[in-house]
């Protein structure tokens, strides 16, 4: 069964606040103070239903607060030598990065006789030699920077499911603090 959208919109979007906004702050303090009657609410009824709607976050402008030290090692393997160490908190990999490079049959190995061998068959096999090596490296290099962003992308998402969980639980909270309010005084 699918949940309303409600139930999936953090409570400071709900609620009225902007997003991230710290708890007890903006809205939730004037609904807060509303509840308790510490307060009398300083604008009409009708204004409360017609509040202003945030701003969409843009996702890739989020930073989330998180201890990640990735080993030395790991990052030395995944950076090219003389250029920016590779920053797994940074790096975006597009979809054409990530996916699998086909895997292509190697052609038969052709003997060259030792008469054949001469100056322009060895100046192309060392060409070749070097460009397999670059490549080897190059993809070595590929793999070690997923795995890496891979590792802080995973401990990124465990942060923000335990983030989730804690603001369903405050948001259950608010609306059953709702729920008693109307009860008690009628809907807002």
């Amino acid at each position: 069964m699918a949940r309303p959208v409600s139930d999936r919109a953090p409570a400071s979007l709900l609620l009225g606040g902007p997003a991230g906004a710290p708890p007890g702050g903006g809205a939730l303090l004037g609904l807060r103070s509303l509840l308790q009657g510490t307060s009398k609410p300083k604008e009409p009824a009708s204004c409360l239903t017609s509040r202003d709607t945030p701003s969409p976050v843009d996702p890739d402008t989020v930073e989330v607060l998180m201890t990640f030290e990735p080993d030395p090692a790991d990052l030395a393997l995944s950076s090219i030598p003389g250029h920016e160490t590779f920053d797994p908190r940074r790096h975006r990999f597009s979809e054409e990065e990530l996916k699998p490079q086909p895997i292509m049959k190697k052609a038969r190995k052709i003997q060259v006789p030792e008469e054949q061998k001469d100056e322009k068959y060895w100046s192309r096999r060392y060409k070749n030699n070097e460009a397999a090596k670059r490549s080897r490296d190059a993809r070595r290099l590929k793999e070690n920077q997923i795995s890496v962003r891979a590792a802080f992308l995973e401990k990124e998402n465990a942060l923000l499911r335990q983030e989730v969980v804690a603001v369903r639980q405050e948001l259950s909270h608010y609306r059953a603090v709702l729920s008693r309010y109307q009860a008690q005084h009628g809907s807002l």
